[in-house]
């Protein structure tokens, strides 16, 4: 939208004036809701707009604010996003909204949708999981085969934190999508899957295993996984699945002599594998 230069000023002033909930995205529903209401602020001078903006600078109330929200063309910080402000019954309102801009054609919003997303279930797990309808919309968007694969690491973040065991295959279609196409999210999948279902964690590595080798990008992509599972501190995870985490040992070890950074991975893991064999023949 045309914005007369006073409110341009303004702005600009109020983002530099570090005021508390107060930023460029919030400011962005204030614009939309003084364009709604239609005002002629070329009337006012700057004192007046700034008041007018920081009455209405506020986090989004509809998917329209939400748009507007995530559509600065700034990247979103964590540090805007406030536990005040985004409370429990707000989180799954937002999840539900931000689903839909996963696959926007902007790639700004795309990047901050992926950004708000992993906040809401970094900080609001229990109350999005205790509503399961605040995830429909991800399972679209998992379900949809034309959703982008930057957003396959947060949807099983999502899924993964706070769904359901029925939502299996989705995770593991997803999780196998980053490991081909975006290592820099892996331990966010690691994560995931281990909360969900722990065999979930362990076919993901055995998946890695069977189809990617050395030296390629999805490789060193697996091996982030490996050193996050390696360093998994959860003695029953270890006495339960024993037999399974053994056997990819095993296939670790013939990997040693080609792939150095290997070698710490396994050295960990055994140690888990020991202390659980001590506590078991104990």
């Amino acid at each position: 939208m045309e914005l007369p230069q006073i409110v341009h000023r303004t702005v600009t002033k109020l983002v530099r004036a570090e005021i508390a909930g107060v930023n460029p995205h919030t400011l962005a529903v204030a614009l939309q809701r003084l364009a709604q209401e239609a005002l002629n602020v070329e009337q006012y001078n700057e004192r007046y707009v700034g008041m007018l903006l920081l009455d209405r600078a506020v986090y989004p109330e509809s998917p329209a604010e939400m748009n507007a929200f995530l559509a600065m063309p700034i990247t979103l910080s964590t540090t805007t996003l406030t536990l005040e402000e985004i409370t429990d019954l707000h989180a799954p309102v937002y999840l539900r909204w931000v689903a839909g801009f996963l696959n926007d054609p902007d790639a700004n919003i795309q990047k901050n949708a992926r950004i708000l997303l992993k906040w809401l279930v970094a900080n609001r797990q229990k109350a999005l999981a205790a509503d399961q309808t605040s995830l429909e919309n991800i399972r679209q968007i998992a379900d949809d085969p034309e959703s982008v694969w930057r957003s396959s690491a947060y949807i099983v973040y999502a899924l993964g934190s706070c769904g359901v065991i029925e939502d299996y295959d989705r995770v593991i279609f997803h999780a196998e999508k980053v490991i081909e196409h975006d290592r820099e999210n892996i331990e966010m999948v690691a994560e995931a899957l281990y909360r969900l279902h722990p065999p979930a964690l362990i076919n993901v590595v055995k998946y890695f295993l069977d189809t990617t080798e050395a030296p390629t990008k999805q490789f060193t992509a697996g091996l982030h996984l490996l050193a996050k599972v390696s360093e998994i501190d959860n003695r029953d995870f270890w006495k339960t699945y024993y037999d399974d985490m053994d056997q990819i040992v095993v296939r670790l070890n013939k990997l040693i002599d080609d792939v150095p950074a290997v070698e710490r991975i396994v050295d960990q893991m055994e140690k888990h594998l020991a202390l659980a064999y001590v506590d078991d023949e104990g």
